[in-house]
């Protein structure tokens, strides 16, 4: 079985897809920047085509390092979000698939998971069992949703690192995407891998 149609498989979708969308997604949106900062008079990478300090040959040797410092770490900084924003819109499909059993739905994986409810709504849909909430919309009901999950995810023996209610329901990217993770590591691969021995 290869790679892809075992994620398949195991995430009821293929990964694939959602990296091609996001893909089509970035072309366009780089068509526009390119379009943008040629008009602004700027290099591709954002850089102005002719930057101060340019003066004689050190001059201009400084100023072509520096471009090509901050050259490279755009583009590592890009390469970094884009790989982030693929596993946002992942995690996103998969959380979203489970949710539609509790008629739940995230739009945005960070905003949507902070009051702890769809959270919740998720472990109660893979576990099968009930959980306690608070109804309420402060900040405090918040940090309870969030702490009864991750509360709950502790009682079933699974292992989370350095996650807090905090982190959560401020919408944390990083620790977001790592609980989401946890949980379908836990919940899907586990199980799946469980199934079929």
């Amino acid at each position: 079985m290869s790679t892809q149609a075992y994620y398949k498989e195991r995430l009821g979708f293929d990964p694939a897809d959602t990296v091609a969308e996001h893909q089509r997604e970035q072309r366009s949106q780089h068509g526009y920047e390119e379009s943008l900062s040629k008009f602004k008079g700027q290099n591709a990478n954002g850089f102005p085509e002719e930057g101060p300090g340019c003066n004689g040959e050190i001059g201009e040797h400084r100023a072509g390092n520096t471009q090509a410092f901050w050259g490279c770490w755009a583009m590592f900084i890009e390469a970094h979000d884009e790989r982030d924003a693929i596993q946002k819109k992942t995690f996103t499909k998969w959380v979203n698939k489970h949710l539609k059993k509790a008629s739940r739905h995230v739009g945005d994986l960070f905003e949507d998971l902070r009051d702890g409810h769809n959270l919740i709504s998720l472990l109660e849909v893979l576990s099968g069992e009930h959980l306690p909430r608070e109804r309420g919309r402060m900040r405090f009901h918040m940090l309870q949703n969030v702490q009864m999950a991750l509360d709950f995810l502790r009682y079933k023996k699974i292992k989370l690192v350095n996650i807090r209610a905090e982190d959560i329901v401020d919408g944390n990217p990083k620790l977001t995407l790592g609980l989401i993770w946890t949980i379908i590591l836990h919940f899907q691969v586990s199980n799946s891998a469980f199934c079929k021995t």
